[in-house]
């Protein structure tokens, strides 16, 4: 496999102060194996093509959905009218502000597992939009562009190796006041629609997928009980020792891990946020021993609960 190319984030994102752009590129050209820093939703409006992911190779088709966060080698090949939504934005964005879109299991399907076993090499099915759907989400897309980028040309899409004639010389028009706000929102409800349209897809392989979405999605709403793999398992339907394996390739990390993580990242939050009592924000977030809780957390942050929240309320202190 050929060494992939880096994209520039400044080629791509208009306004650089803001972590969210999009881009619809009419006849798309082919495309090296490239990465970047960054996360694209790429959507496929029409025409035909072959998406190469690593070694993995799969045509695409109108309604065609994938997820790339960049690290994993990506490009295309023998592309014909092919054109295409692109929705970039920086990584830790839907963390931020990803509320309670993170307990839909279509959500960690198509955000957290599809892209992980893409990065482990291993192929699997995306979501296809229904027409209708793909309608919908298209007019979502060109209304962010239309708050982005206001009047400004619509950016032409270019071979790589003639990337920077595009970069430099772009106008920035700003939209109307509450331009980014609006923006976010319309990004928001964006990932909700991709996200509930998972649930629709009718294949083997994204049964399976759902199945792990579905247990990450419930440890992350669940996350203050007492969760074991085999009762997640029996849960979504599939065997202990499959659930564990897939899970594993999928995280990373074994199931127990990812609830230890998931817990401490909450109750980080909650002593962010609240003027509750470590021991109370131990209890909360599914530890009963306060000294067991503190010591998990040291693990994660390198300080005790005590020492994060007095080090947060320090003068010029950012949040993690």
């Amino acid at each position: 496999m050929p060494k992939p190319v880096k994209f520039e984030r400044e080629l791509v994102f208009l306004d650089r102060s803001f972590p969210l752009d999009v881009l619809v590129l009419e006849d798309h050209p082919d495309y090296p194996l490239h990465v970047h820093d960054f996360t694209s939703i790429v959507i496929i409006l029409h025409g035909r093509g072959i998406n190469v992911v690593g070694e993995e190779e799969f045509p695409v088709k109108a309604g065609d959905v994938f997820v790339h966060h960049g690290g994993r080698p990506h490009g295309y090949r023998d592309t014909a009218n092919l054109s295409v939504i692109n929705v970039i934005y920086e990584p830790s964005l839907l963390q931020k502000v990803r509320l309670d879109v993170a307990g839909l299991p279509g959500y960690q399907a198509l955000f957290v597992i599809e892209p992980a076993l893409h990065r482990s090499g291993r192929f699997a099915r995306h979501l296809t939009l229904s027409m209708q759907e793909l309608s919908k989400v298209r007019e979502l897309a060109e209304s962010i562009e239309k708050e982005l980028h206001g009047d400004s040309p619509r950016v032409r899409p270019v071979r790589y190796e003639e990337r920077h004639l595009a970069g430099g010389g772009r106008r920035v028009e700003l939209g109307a006041a509450g331009h980014r706000f609006m923006a976010m929102a319309q990004f928001m409800s964006l990932v909700v629609l991709l996200s509930r349209a998972y649930n629709t897809v009718p294949t083997v392989e994204s049964e399976r997928i759902m199945k792990i979405g579905r247990a990450i999605a419930y440890m992350e709403s669940h996350f203050d009980e007492d969760l074991k793999p085999i009762d997640l398992a029996k849960m979504v339907g599939m065997s202990e020792r499959n659930f564990y394996r897939f899970f594993c390739d999928v995280k990373q990390e074994t199931p127990h891990a990812y609830l230890q993580k998931l817990r401490i990242t909450k109750s980080a939050m909650v002593l962010q946020t609240t003027d509750k009592s470590v021991l109370e924000v131990a209890l909360e977030c599914g530890y009963s021993d306060g000294s067991y809780f503190a010591r998990q957390f040291r693990g994660i942050y390198g300080v005790t609960p005590s020492q994060f929240r007095e080090d947060l309320r320090k003068p010029g202190a950012k949040k993690p």
